[in-house]
């Protein structure tokens, strides 16, 4: 983990300015700066990567400096507990621009609550009402999962924590607050949710150990885990007034992009990120609570007043209908139509503007997804482009087949060609990555080996990936500030050379599968992959050479292939699954494609495809056609 150092404090309010500073991201450290850096620091490194040539720092705060950065603009951007921002909201400093989301089963979830529990064999504990008198077991003071939600339920049923427990302790932690009940040195505790299902799935409790109090599942049914209280929305990510509205909306488009397995999600036990929640819910929450903002002395309810002068009030309220029924019958019934009247009217311009503003936030978000579309259907035209002609392909091959299926609309699989004196070099290349950034590679790794054999024509291949593995070091760790790199490629690289019936074949990462009368051959390549330098492996690649026979057909293929779920239980396809399909399959190539390709989606069955997808089958020698 690359820990990112704390610097000046300097606003990036115009962040189009390349001289200016790193813009600054404040973070709630409710759990100790180092903790802090060590979760939000790879979302900065994250942000970093997406949005050059901009740099993003992450500044831990406490509550009472998080409110004052936010106040001096010492910051560009916010990320808090629903309670510290909501203060931060009512004082109009700082504007959510996307929400967090955590995982779930079956999907990722953007709402949280509170479980309010008890050991499974206390008879005595079967609502929240027995819970007066209980000892009784939380979190954090602070903590709206582990106290104030289910702190609201407790009051809501008219229960005063302070005064109807026998005893109130905080523990700090989801666990020792579950250990102390199941302990018994506690008859109740509140967690927050999906806690309770964590410490199942690892061996820590059982469900069997433990009773819910106050389910509320009748109100949240689609909610998968369990739960007492009302749901709230998760952490958000906001940006501090008056910064630059074209920023805020990078930053939230590349939040909105990063995906649930991505490094920076796991960093802060997420999985991604979502569009901006609705906060009334912790509003709401805060203020029946009288937590800041809503701390102020409040004026008595109408409940209160009652309680306190029903006598009274009873009183002129029988000397009214006595003296003036009539009257007053007659005005209440004209009132209560021109205030439903007017009510239906104001439902109805609220509506109108609700309905407006939702149909622009889609067109906004209809229109930056086409954009991004575009950008990506662009990106595959050029990458295609450095893909050898039919024509080639035609020229030095008597029969072919290529079936390609990326993950995404551009992928980091590709094929190689090209022509020297009287030999031709043929290659599947697998870069590491998918999507953009395994297209960008592909640029890259075409490049690079283009120069190599354009200025080694005579070499072999292994030489010549030995050679590659270099260049990609050298290229990426120009453009990087990393002692060691975590990006590279698989290849499987062919010199044939039909004027004197030998082809060699070098790998790395990736296999050679030769088809012939015989059977089927695998010629496995060299177990290391070229460009990543944490191994510290010397890069030796070793040859193999083969007589051409015409007879014989020649398979590449990336790992894809191989890693292809499917089946009832979703099981890769595995290289003996593939090699099964070519012994089935003794088609010329031309035909063999279509077929090879069916029998693929066939065992894929309903199963997601998890990596790109390149097969690259040939032969030299004998009659045959390209498909």
């Amino acid at each position: 983990m690359v820990f990112l150092i704390l610097a000046p404090l300097v606003s990036a309010s115009s962040p189009e300015n390349g001289d200016m500073g790193p813009i600054l991201i404040g973070v709630l450290a409710n759990r100790g700066d180092a903790i802090a850096y060590e979760e939000w620091g790879p979302t900065a490194e994250y942000l970093q990567k997406k949005l050059p040539p901009l740099r993003f720092e992450i500044i831990p705060y406490s509550f009472d400096e998080i409110e004052n950065a936010t106040k001096k603009h010492d910051i560009s951007f916010v990320a808090a507990n629903p309670s510290v921002y909501s203060y931060l909201e009512y004082y109009g400093l700082a504007q959510r621009i996307v929400n967090l989301q955590v995982p779930g089963d079956p999907e990722p979830q953007s709402v949280f609550g509170g479980v309010i529990f008890t050991r499974s064999d206390r008879d005595d504990i079967s609502d929240i009402a027995d819970i007066r008198g209980k000892r009784f077991v939380a979190v954090d003071q602070s903590s709206l999962g582990g106290w104030q939600a289910a702190w609201k339920e407790i009051k809501e049923a008219g229960i005063d924590p302070l005064n109807d427990f026998s005893s109130l302790s905080f523990l700090r932690t989801h666990d020792e607050t579950v250990f102390a009940v199941l302990n018994n040195t506690a008859d109740v505790g509140t967690i927050r949710s999906s806690q309770i299902e964590r410490m199942v799935k690892e061996g820590k409790i059982s469900f069997d150990q433990l009773k819910v109090l106050n389910d509320m599942h009748e109100t949240y049914p689609w909610y998968p885990s369990l739960l007492s209280t009302s749901l709230y929305p998760e952490w958000p990510f906001a940006a501090v007034l008056d910064t630059d509205s074209e920023l805020s909306k990078k930053v939230a488009i590349a939040l909105l992009e990063m995906d649930e397995e991505d490094p920076a999600a796991h960093a802060i036990h997420g999985a991604g990120w979502t569009i901006a929640q609705d906060h009334t819910t912790v509003h709401e929450l805060l203020r029946s609570l009288n937590l800041p903002p809503y701390d102020q002395v409040e004026k008595p309810t109408i409940q209160e007043i009652v309680r306190h002068y029903w006598q009274t009030i009873l009183g002129i309220v029988i000397t009214v209908i006595v003296l003036s029924f009539l009257l007053v019958y007659t005005w209440k019934t004209k009132k209560d139509l021109v205030h439903a009247l007017i009510k239906v009217r104001e439902s109805e311009k609220a509506l109108l503007s609700s309905k407006k503003e939702l149909e622009q936030v889609n067109s906004q978000l209809r229109e930056s997804k086409q954009r991004i579309v575009d950008s990506i259907q662009y990106g595959l035209l050029i990458q295609q482009s450095i893909l050898p002609t039919r024509n080639e392909l035609d020229t030095y091959l008597s029969d072919y087949l290529i079936i390609s299926k990326p993950l995404d609309i551009v992928g980091g699989d590709f094929y190689f060609f090209r022509q020297e004196k009287d030999c031709f070099y043929i290659a599947v290349i697998d870069c590491t990555g998918h999507g953009v950034p395994g297209a960008f590679m592909t640029m890259m790794v075409n490049a690079l080996l283009s120069r190599i054999i354009e200025t080694n024509p005579e070499e072999n291949p292994g030489y010549i990936l030995e050679r590659l593995h270099l260049l990609v070091q050298e290229t990426l760790k120009s453009q990087s500030e990393q002692d060691y790199l975590q990006n590279g490629l698989d290849i499987a690289l062919c010199r044939v050379c039909p004027s004197v019936n030998q082809l060699i074949f070098a790998g790395a990462g990736l296999p050679l599968i030769i088809s012939s009368e015989n059977g089927i051959e695998e010629v496995l390549g060299d177990r290391m992959h070229l460009g990543f330098s944490s191994s510290g492996k010397e890069c030796v690649i070793t040859d193999h050479e083969f007589n051409l026979s015409s007879g014989c057909r020649y398979f590449m293929v990336t790992d894809g292939v191989f890693d292809l779920p499917g089946g009832e239980k979703g099981y890769g396809l595995g290289r003996k699954g593939f090699q099964n399909l070519l012994r089935v399959l003794k088609l010329p190539l031309a035909d063999q494609k279509e077929q090879l390709y069916l029998q693929l989606i066939e065992y894929q069955n309903t199963w997601s495809q998890k990596d790109d997808l390149l097969i690259f089958g040939f032969s030299v020698r004998g009659e045959g056609n390209h498909a």
